[in-house]
């Protein structure tokens, strides 16, 4: 891929992806995508329409929705029906605890995966160095030819803790057994993926353990 560099970072809720990816981000201007925000808005999408998840196909037939995305401080963020949702709003108490059930259904991920692939070439067409792309699924199913495929895990109990520290409140556990045993894109981890244990190791000794790994990819 020449000098433009694709990194997925994957792992499950609170493993530190997004702590990694915003350090990726900001030290090698690379555009930021988490792809965790577009099944949290396209449930705030359902949700606000009193959509359950048996109703998802039909509605989404009925009425596709328009996905687009715009940057900001290196962040795409996705604008569904031209409206971007607010952080508090993606990160609700019921949106934790809907969206693995929506995410789960083929039809949405469907939805957005042409989106998500796109990515790329917007990162390269509005000149960043790379893009990072943050998920569950990136390595193994979104951009499987990635530069570097990271994945993040650590203890459960350290998870919930980041969580709650947050001022959130996230089915950690739940949310894993979900998002592991769906059918549809599972969380996995790839076979060539460097694995990062984030409850052993502060954000920086992760970020230098990842630089490093990427230049080895290069």
């Amino acid at each position: 891929m020449g000098n433009f560099f694709v990194i997925a970072v994957d792992g499950g809720a609170g493993t530190g992806k997004s702590t990694l990816s915003n350090l990726l981000s900001e030290r090698k201007n690379f555009l930021y995508v988490e792809t965790g925000a577009h099944y949290r808005a396209l449930t705030c999408l359902f949700l606000e329409n009193s959509i359950a998840p048996n109703e998802v196909v039909a509605f989404l037939k009925k009425t596709p929705p328009s996905i687009k995305a715009k940057i900001h401080n290196r962040k795409s963020h996705i604008l569904v029906n031209n409206k971007e949702f607010e952080l508090e709003d993606l990160r609700a108490a019921d949106v934790n605890a809907n969206v693995s059930h929506f995410a789960a259904i083929s039809e949405v991920r469907k939805c957005l995966f042409q989106y998500q692939r796109s990515q790329v070439e917007y990162a390269r067409q509005e000149k960043y160095g790379g893009i990072v792309l943050e998920g569950r699924d990136i390595g193994t199913k979104i951009f499987p030819e990635s530069d570097l495929k990271v994945f993040l895990y650590s203890d459960a109990k350290i998870r919930i803790a980041r969580r709650i520290q947050d001022g959130e409140q996230d089915l950690i556990k739940q949310r894993d057994k979900m998002d592991a045993n769906r059918q549809e894109a599972p969380l996995a981890c790839a076979d060539d993926a460097l694995k990062l244990d984030t409850g052993k190791m502060c954000p920086e000794e992760v970020y230098e353990k990842v630089i490093s790994a990427l230049v080895c990819a290069k």
